[in-house]
């Protein structure tokens, strides 16, 4: 590649065709990016594909990464308001495919952000709540799972309505 300054922009393109500039120092945050990067006959005035991520939600992982590892670090308090707001006008299906985006990047960071708070939406939820957050189908029937919900009555104790 040519010569690395802290100046270089390279160019990610989405599945949908969208393409986005970005430092350097932020595509290196994006393993499959920086495996790119890394690779002697890169040009950073080419267009690295990005064919399992969509304009909406690589726009998103921009946005973390040149907020959390842009030129200017935030404090721990700036970085907490930050994560506290980041997903907060998302969609439990929009954060779905955020996190599938994420996984398919390979961003650390932001996959570990993104799996905890799946975690605490899932917490104390009903199996109905789970199922449907991750577009699963049930293949019991209603009498099986009925006598499954009596056998397991203890671990149904304190779970949360479905909201």
């Amino acid at each position: 590649m040519e010569a690395e300054n802290a100046n270089t922009m390279i160019l990610l393109k989405s599945a949908n065709g969208d393409t986005f500039e970005v430092s350097l120092k932020i595509g290196k945050k994006i393993l499959i990016v920086k495996a790119f990067v890394e690779d002697e006959s890169f040009v950073p005035t080419t267009a690295i594909p990005l064919q399992n991520v969509n304009s909406s939600e690589l726009a998103l992982v921009i946005e973390y990464l040149n907020f959390h590892h842009g030129e200017v670090k935030p404090s721990e308090n700036e970085a907490q308001e930050f994560d506290s707001n980041f997903l907060k006008n998302l969609s439990n299906k929009q954060l779905m495919d955020l996190l599938h985006a994420v996984d398919y990047l390979n961003v650390e960071d932001l996959l570990e952000f993104l799996l905890q708070t799946v975690a605490n939406l899932i917490e104390n939820k009903s199996v109905h709540f789970v199922r449907n957050l991750f577009g699963i189908v049930s293949d019991f029937t209603p009498e099986e799972e009925e006598r499954l919900f009596q056998e397991t009555a203890w671990a149904h104790e304190d779970v949360d309505l479905d909201v």
